[in-house]
């Protein structure tokens, strides 16, 4: 499994210091977001938070769940082909699942990944590249965008209203790819060196526990598919692929994704799923019209029995040297 993760990393160290800045004030994020927004008499609404990546605003916004320190969390992602792409979405396409996950005992986090959505430079800074994809950011959104997301979350793990180490991500499109390769990223982080093994020291990673990702596109620039999706295949995270059958590309990419990840015993048929459904739909559509309905259910239900039901305890997450 080390040689697996060694494999899938080597796309983050291709661009060593163009990321570096960006990793490292993610990972020792401590203070609130740079501009965090007044918080809602409703809280049902969500706030709205905008994260600072040297100089990148990343805007998303997050639904405190009402079941407090032991409540699961999850990321919403859109599809990541650029914001000009026909038919792009921003994160507001996730507030009705955004709501009824925190009915249920969610925290929840919906995101505009770089250049996607709000998350673009203003007029006059940029504006030529704010939206056009480059090869370096998709690796970007994982190793930067959902650090910084991540980060904020711990900081709601430390306030006790939420537990980090149930969290899960439902993606669209290429947007899966950025997931997976931030959950490996996340399985392969060493617990703080403050107990007399790493069994009994603070952990740092490995939160990840659930992946859902509908019409998954495994050809992203700068990442490698399937090194991550072998390094994926061993770890202990659930995984629900949907895809169209009768959209070629779709089921050939989401065929290529499960394969790589299946584990092949039925024991474990609820822990990996595969779901071909009939017709052309693809990536958002899945959230609107006839289908909503649908879609937030397998959503929830996939995530309550791989995420909220399991018996992880919420434990602080501070380095004991610290103490």
């Amino acid at each position: 499994m080390s040689s697996l993760r060694t494999s899938a990393f080597v796309f983050f160290s291709l661009i060593g210091t163009l990321l570096n800045s960006e990793v490292t004030s993610a990972q020792q994020k401590t203070a609130p977001p740079a501009e965090k927004q007044k918080a809602p008499a409703d809280k049902s609404k969500g706030i709205e938070q905008v994260l600072q990546l040297s100089g990148w605003p990343i805007h998303m916004t997050y639904f405190e769940s009402p079941a407090g320190k032991e409540s699961p969390v999850v990321i919403l992602l859109t599809s990541t082909e650029g914001a000009d792409k026909k038919d792009a979405r921003n994160r507001q396409i996730w507030q009705p699942t955004a709501l009824i996950l925190q009915k249920s005992g969610f925290a929840v986090v919906t995101v505009d990944l770089r250049k996607h959505g709000d998350s673009v430079l203003p007029a006059g800074e940029g504006k030529e590249s704010s939206t056009k994809m480059g090869a370096d950011d998709y690796t970007m959104m994982a190793a930067g965008d959902l650090e910084a997301v991540k980060a904020f979350l711990m900081e709601e793990h430390t306030a006790e209203r939420l537990n980090i180490a149930k969290l899960g991500i439902v993606s669209m499109g290429s947007s899966a790819m950025v997931a997976a390769a931030f959950a490996v990223a996340d399985w392969d982080k060493k617990p703080y060196p403050d107990g007399p093994t790493p069994a009994t020291s603070t952990p740092r990673g490995q939160d990840v526990k659930a992946l859902i990702a509908y019409s998954p596109n495994t050809s992203v620039k700068g990442i490698n598919s399937t090194s991550i999706l072998k390094a994926i295949k061993p770890l202990l995270i659930a995984v629900h692929v949907i895809a169209s059958k009768d959209n070629k590309t779709d089921a050939k990419n989401a065929e290529k994704y499960f394969k790589a990840v299946d584990l092949k015993d039925e024991t474990y048929k609820e822990f990996r799923k595969f779901t071909p459904v009939p017709g052309e739909i693809r990536s958002e559509r899945f959230l609107e019209g006839k289908f909503a309905e649908a879609t937030n259910k397998d959503i929830a239900d996939f995530l309550t029995k791989n995420l909220k039901d399991m018996q992880i305890p919420w434990i602080s997450r501070k380095d004991r040297r610290l103490d």
